[in-house]
């Protein structure tokens, strides 16, 4: 499958605004460019107005996020590539308990989309006029309420990249795997847990939750715990006394007393637990507190007063059928009167498993479809509750043995004879990663000697949209 690029270029008024200037003031992301300003919007915009296009257009679904104190990132534990475009698009990190994450680099690369005419300081004063009219009308004691926003319409420039060897294609390292029942059993980081007793959950007066024992808090604030130090102790080592525990073994758990004694399971009947416990190796002191994050946000049990904090991370995924024993599995998908087949691979590396999730290549194709669907037809786009046009006026997309967003800086707008047109295109064509390269142009931004350029490069030249859509899945730059 080839890796794909597209650059256009198209008009807006500044969508993305920037902090607040004099309390009152609405500015706009700018950056000098030469000697002149000019305004941008972000990619983090960008990559949201090109995600609402896709849940709209295609009825692509929101991943599951968890919350983790005041960051708040994907989960895993819920959504994948298989379940979620989403994440197979756009990619993901996930912290594990703060000593280690997943990451998924974005197979969809998106550039800011720099603002092509200047920012020349313009401005426009808003009031509420309306609204108070009405309630001058009620009776009401109402006045105005002014604010200035900075504005700016330009032509904007913005490229995509699809990295196709990426898109579709997911790995994970985990410690174990098992299959039972339909269910495919993942442990990236084995689970432990510690029980906490005698647990009391309160109230402050603002109506935050937190949980006691002895007047000791513990405070929760989604996978983040902050910890009361009289709780917790290092351990022991051998022949040490835990005040003598050296720098480098300093980790945290739970002391005894505090503790449930739990019926014995396997794993801790090998390590010969009475009483499970968690080792914390990554954590911060905050005063008389200590704050690490724990793998899902803390269990309590009302009858029993308990507390139950687990470390550790397993993925289940359900309604998994085994192809070949504990190395291929499937999971399928239907969608639109269509049945995909989506594998999850298994291969042991050391004393570890690496798993494979692929999607299936026919639902990998539409996937890349929807996203230039999207790029070619234009985004949904809103900010300050206006309406906005991220609409191409001028397109270029071509397939590139390297997925790299080959036109970007050669491609500029100049007026000319009373019309505008774009320039580079020459330029970024003989770019050696482009292999095949389709454009569409307007009455508003032309390209100037098109079928001169089309007769130099008659064998990379692609006439249709339909026609480049098509060759996305021909033997090409890719490895799949």
């Amino acid at each position: 499958m080839k890796h794909i690029t597209i650059t256009m270029i198209f008009e807006a008024s500044a969508l993305n605004r920037d902090e607040k200037i004099a309390e009152n003031v609405l500015s706009i992301k700018k950056l000098q460019r030469g000697n002149r300003t000019v305004s941008f919007i972000g990619k983090t915009a960008i990559r949201h107005y090109l995600f609402a296009t896709l849940q709209k257009a295609f009825n692509w679904k929101p991943a599951k996020v968890t919350g983790q104190g005041k960051v708040v990132q994907f989960d895993i534990t819920q959504d994948d590539i298989i379940s979620s475009p989403e994440l197979d698009a756009f990619g993901y990190m996930y912290t594990i308990g703060g000593q280690a994450s997943i990451t998924r680099k974005a197979p969809v690369g998106i550039t800011k989309a720099i603002g092509l005419d200047p920012y020349n300081g313009d401005m426009a004063f808003y009031a509420n006029h309306d609204l108070v009219n009405r309630g001058i009308k009620q009776g009401l004691n109402v006045t105005p309420n002014p604010y200035n926003k900075e504005e700016h319409v330009s032509f904007y420039k913005v490229s995509f990249t699809i990295d196709t060897d990426i898109l579709g294609r997911d790995e994970w390292i985990g410690e174990d795997l098992s299959y039972k029942d339909g269910k495919l059993y993942i442990t990236i980081q084995k689970p432990h847990f510690a029980i906490l007793k005698d647990v009391e959950r309160k109230e402050d007066e603002e109506g935050n939750i937190y949980y006691e024992i002895d007047e000791h808090p513990i405070y929760v604030e989604g996978r983040v715990v902050r910890v009361a130090k009289n709780l917790m102790e290092y351990p022991k080592e051998k022949g040490k006394k835990a005040k003598e525990t050296t720098e480098e073994s300093k980790v945290i758990q739970f002391k005894t007393e505090y503790l449930k004694e739990e019926k014995k399971g396997e794993e801790e009947k090998k390590r010969g637990q009475k009483k499970p416990n968690i080792k914390v190796q990554e954590y911060e002191e905050e005063g008389d507190f200590y704050k690490f994050i724990v793998s899902k946000e803390p269990e309590y049990n009302e009858s029993e007063k308990t507390l139950k904090i687990e470390l550790g991370l397993q993925k289940i995924l359900e309604n998994v059928e085994e192809r070949k024993k504990g190395c291929e599995y499937i999971i399928k998908e239907k969608k639109n009167e269509k049945e995909f087949e989506h594998k999850i691979k298994v291969e042991k590396v050391g004393n570890k498993v690496k798993v494979i999730f692929e999607i299936n290549p026919e639902a990998k194709k539409e996937r890349i479809e929807n996203i230039l669907e999207c790029i070619k037809d234009g985004l949904k786009s809103q900010s300050s509750n206006e309406e906005n046009t991220i609409i191409p006026l001028f397109l270029v997309a071509a397939y590139v043995k390297v997925p790299v967003p080959v036109f970007h800086p050669y491609i500029e707008i100049r007026y000319c004879e009373d019309k505008y047109e774009v320039i580079g295109i020459r330029d970024g064509v003989k770019n050696s990663w482009v292999e095949k390269f389709f454009i569409m142009d307007t009455e508003r931004i032309k390209l100037p000697n098109k079928e001169s350029l089309k007769n130099e490069f008659k064998n990379k030249w692609i006439e249709e949209w339909n026609e480049f859509l098509k060759g996305i899945s021909q033997n090409g730059s890719s490895k799949t």
